[in-house]
């Protein structure tokens, strides 16, 4: 099974653009259903700009886009560490229904926003892996 080269990156190797990218073009690339990793801890090290970039892209009516930039939802967040104020700052950006199916994460105390963002209580929260 072929998988069909994104669009963007099919300019990215035609030699006109270089390795480094706008946070806006680097969220385009995110297609829905895809999986997510984050670093950093608490604010340090942590892509700010990227979760902004994707909280906008979310939060956007534009609907002209073409079809390769549609909205990347429904996706896997992958992260180990509290990455946010507890207030709006981190993984908080990516706090907004529809936007995150399934976390893998822990500490759940920095990223109020993202667990509120689950539809409905009977709905799958998330849930932190203990040791047995």
């Amino acid at each position: 099974m072929s998988r069909t080269m994104h669009p963007f990156l099919a300019a990215q190797r035609s030699g006109h653009a270089g390795k480094v990218v706008s946070a806006t073009d680097a969220v385009r690339l995110i297609r829905p259903g895809d999986t997510v990793a984050t670093g950093g801890f608490v604010g340090i090290g942590f892509a700010e700009g990227i979760a902004i970039a994707l909280e906008e892209l979310w939060l956007s009516t534009d609907e002209r886009a073409p079809q390769h930039r549609r909205k990347p939802g429904n996706l896997t967040l992958v992260y180990a560490a509290g990455q946010g104020d507890g207030r709006t700052r981190g993984l908080n950006h990516l706090g907004h229904e529809g936007l995150i199916r399934r976390v893998i994460g822990g500490h759940w105390g920095l990223v109020p926003k993202l667990q509120e963002s689950w539809p409905s209580p009977t709905a799958s929260r998330p849930t932190t892996c203990r040791r047995a």
